[in-house]
């Protein structure tokens, strides 16, 4: 973590100019100082105003330098200025004949929407007490872990009868005053007393004043949809950049090769935590949403930094998104662990609600907004997964008790207020790190403790404590941990309450050190100094030429039709079976939803296809898919069907063959096997399970269409390839050989293949084979008629110079159509047509040239 570096507002520095009335007739207006002294620290040359706030020794020491007889020192300098520019002279009335008021007009304190002449004498007092030089800035922030001592066994090591002996319900409790128990009883009171200041103050000046008093206010939302973004990142870079590139307590990665970063995004909307991971994880990120739904849902479609392509909103059972609700809580989890077989890497909970007219009692109203937040935590996070959860004041019993609860189910906590919180506000977060794996009895525990809640919630009755106080003040280094956090982030915000209530006083006062402030803290989150824009993504060539600059050198590959296996001696077609993979295929003709083509993404359900004939992009309207913006896929459109006989349904799905970019990720030089693998993780991460009912999908454009990636199959594996082929009853047409998908949710699918796609692996110049010496591979060079192991080539990577790029498998592609259902006959001998290969042709050149079981 990079050094702290303080930030501090010296008022002693910051001295203000008095401007000429000619200056302030043109609207010339200088604010530099936040001080609230009375001495002005004065320069050279320069006339300086004091700093007191009520400005009455500038008056009085101006009105004494007219030679005025009368003291004016209750008014400001600003009614005195007023009162010269109209005329006015010391000891003499306003008026042609000096029969007018001798007196100055007071100016009015009247703030916001409260009466004229209303004195707010509480503001005013509260901004008294604030001291300027006193405020220290750190980053970045200093934060601290509380280490779970018991964490040892894997298991809380808490016995269902102690939960049970730790609960205290009684009458529903909405009084904080007098929870002091985890603080100091004077930072409560003065928490209370510093808000209840601005309860007469209008929403606007608060606001404003915030705004200027605030040293982070200019980061803003930076290039996302809102502010939530820019906290995760704060919080993201404060812990090491743990949250999204997690690691175990050994260091070593918890993603794994080829796997996805799974998170999940609880009581979030508009979504400003998952743009952010998918902004800085990419696809690589697939997300699970889980929000209210109404106006208070994703708003995927705002997202401008990260692509939502691979983000899964879901709303439980109920299709609400009430977190509250038991049966949501547990719809969820099944769909969240159903597609990520361990739960997620990482959970985030944003969850809050408006407590307009009752902010000082926002931790009760949100008590069980923590617990389900909690709850879906303990149900969805894997192992030595992370979890961070927004929380407001942390004084009542029931909410220490459930941060004890989540200290003793995760190794690490940390109560931290990240310096993009505004600092007045209570909100904190609890990051929780390192999830225990025997978690399951307090979390069942918790989920009876919400059912009851969720029962009696029009009762007058609640649970009071979830953990007794005599355990919490047992475990001395909890109590100590929680009631420091208190004291440290209620004093901040106290400093910066009073600091508000400074800046709503004096309007001139402002904040000169949010600009430094802004460009540390985006160097130390690694965000960039932007603002939030949609890209201009203009016509699809357009798109591409910027995209993908070698796109037009490669037009003269992808223009070329696929080429047709249809020489029954297969021994020209395929000098070496160990060159060449193959995928089965579900489309014969080109037209309609039966797409087999190069298909562009620029985002969202803007994709187009690519036709050879015109080299030009067509956009794809009979089908609806979604893909991540600069994403180029050799897929086709298949037919997949579900169930058998009259009941069947066809579920038109897309599957990849081949990857040039995935989501702007250039993969075109990796071998075809790796292209393949990463087309498979693409396809995990974007595939969706079918939302609507069955009838909406039949039609393919309903809903957007399930993607796959092709399983991938040597030329030598033909034999195992139709042995895994099973015969399925169609609703139409005789029963067919189907080739089986499965699905984690939906039911398990099948297609009919129409034929074998050939994809050659390696350049045109090289074959490869096997050495019936030394039991190795080979690569030899038909042009030179050299031939080289691995080891001998003059690069440590052979790959480069042997294995073949996109553009070349595209191009040297074939295809094997099956015409007749005789083709794939394993002991078809009957008559043959003369131009058609069979699978007993490719079973005679496996066997009589490659010994069996070879790999």
């Amino acid at each position: 973590m990079a050094s702290s570096a303080n930030l501090s507002a010296d008022s002693s520095a910051e001295e203000q100019e008095t401007l000429s009335d000619d200056s302030h007739k043109n609207g010339k207006r200088k604010h530099t100082s936040d001080s609230d002294s009375d001495q002005p620290q004065k320069r050279p040359g320069i006339s300086m105003a004091p700093a007191a706030m009520d400005g009455s020794q500038g008056a009085a020491a101006t009105t004494a330098a007219a030679g005025g007889a009368a003291p004016f020192s209750q008014f400001s300098e600003k009614s005195f200025r007023m009162m010269k520019q109209m005329g006015y002279k010391a000891g003499t009335g306003l008026g042609k004949t000096g029969q007018g008021r001798v007196d100055l007009i007071e100016t009015s304190s009247q703030k916001g929407r409260s009466g004229l002449g209303m004195k707010l004498n509480e503001l005013n007092t509260a901004a008294e007490q604030w001291d300027g030089a006193e405020e220290r800035l750190q980053i970045p922030e200093v934060c601290s872990w509380l280490v779970n001592v018991h964490a040892e066994a894997g298991s809380p090591g808490i016995t269902r009868e102690q939960l049970d002996a730790w609960i205290r319900v009684g009458p529903r409790k909405l009084l904080i005053d007098d929870e002091h128990r985890y603080c100091e009883p004077d930072v409560l009171a003065q928490i209370l007393a510093s808000k209840s200041v601005f309860n007469n103050l209008g929403a606007d000046d608060m606001r404003k004043a915030r705004s200027k008093s605030n040293p982070f206010e200019l980061i803003k939302s930076n290039i996302f949809i809102n502010r939530a973004a820019v906290k995760m990142a704060n919080m993201d870079s404060m812990f090491g950049f743990m949250l999204t590139s997690p690691v175990d307590r050994h260091g070593q990665p918890l993603v794994r090769d080829h796997d996805l970063f799974y998170f999940a995004d609880v009581c979030a909307g508009p979504g400003g935590f998952s743009e952010y991971v998918l902004w800085r994880k990419r696809w690589y990120a697939k997300g699970f949403g889980f929000t209210l739904k109404g106006a208070y849902d994703f708003r995927l479609d705002d997202f401008s930094a990260g692509s939502p392509e691979t983000f899964d909103p879901h709303y439980g059972p109920k299709e609400d998104g009430n977190v509250f609700d038991p049966a949501n809580i547990v719809g969820f989890t099944e769909y969240v662990m159903t597609q990520t077989e361990t739960g997620v890497h990482l959970m985030m909970a944003d969850g809050g609600f408006s407590v307009e007219g009752q902010e000082n009692v926002q931790e009760i109203l949100s008590k069980q907004l923590y617990l389900c937040q909690l709850i879906v935590a303990l149900a969805i996070v894997r192992p030595d997964g992370h979890f961070v959860m927004k929380v407001f004041d942390l004084f009542t019993p029931f909410s220490v008790g459930l941060v004890y609860l989540a200290y003793r189910c995760f190794r690490e906590i940390s109560i931290c207020k990240p310096n993009s919180s505004r600092p007045a506000n209570s909100e904190r977060y609890l990051v929780c790190k390192w999830k225990l794996p025997q978690t399951d009895l307090i979390q069942r525990h918790l989920e009876d403790v919400n059912r009851q809640m969720y029962d009696n919630r029009n009762a007058n009755i609640d649970t009071l404590e979830l953990v007794s106080e005599e355990v919490l003040r047992a475990d001395a280094t909890f109590h100590r941990y929680v009631c420091d956090s208190n004291n440290a982030i209620g004093r901040n915000q106290i400093a910066a309450l009073l600091k508000i209530a400074a800046f709503c006083r004096n309007r001139d006062l402002a904040e000169p050190r949010q600009m430094e402030v802004k460009q540390k803290c985006l160097a130390l989150w690694k965000l960039p100094d932007g603002i939030r824009k949609f890209a201009n993504k203009g016509d699809p060539d357009q798109y591409v030429a910027k995209l993908y600059k070698e796109w037009n050198s490669l037009t003269k590959e992808v223009c070329q039709v696929e080429k047709r296996v249809q020489n029954p001696e297969l021994r020209q077609t395929f000098p070496s079976v160990y060159d060449w993979c193959f995928v089965p295929i579900g489309t014969v003709e080109n037209a309609g939803k039966n797409l087999r083509t190069i298909l562009l993404g620029k985002g969202g359900k803007e994709v187009y296809r690519f036709e050879p004939k015109q080299c030009s992009w067509i956009p794809v309207t009979e089908v609806s898919i979604e893909l991540p913006p600069g994403t180029i896929i050799y897929a086709e459109i298949v037919r997949e069907l579900q169930g058998q006989g009259k009941s069947q349904i066809v579920i038109h799905t897309l599957h990849i063959i081949d990857g040039l970019l995935l989501g702007g990720e250039n993969i075109r030089r990796l071998p075809l096997r790796q292209r393949l693998a990463r087309c498979q993780q693409f396809a995990k991460a974007l595939n969706k399970p079918l939302k609507g009912t069955v009838a909406d999908s039949t039609n393919g454009t309903a809903v957007t269409v399930q993607i796959r990636a092709k399983r991938l199959y040597g030329l030598h594996e033909i034999e195992h390839f139709f042995g895994s082929l099973e015969t399925y009853s169609l609703k139409t047409g005789p029963p067919r050989l189907g080739y089986r998908v499965r699905n984690l949710i939906d039911p398990d699918r099948f297609y009919v293949p129409y034929g074998l796609l050939f994809l050659k692996e390696t350049k045109p110049d090289y074959m490869k084979s096997l050495s019936k010496t030394r039991r190795m591979f080979y690569y030899y060079h038909v042009k030179t008629k050299s031939s080289r192991y691995p080891e001998q080539f003059e690069q440590a990577n052979h790959e480069p110079e042997t294995m073949a790029l996109f553009e070349e498998t595209y191009h040297s592609r074939l295809l094997w159509r099956w015409e007749t259902v005789h083709q794939v006959d394993p002991e078809y001998g009957a008559d043959r047509s003369a131009d058609s290969v069979y699978r007993v042709d490719f079973r005679k050149y496996v066997r009589e040239n490659y010994e069996p079981g070879v790999n």
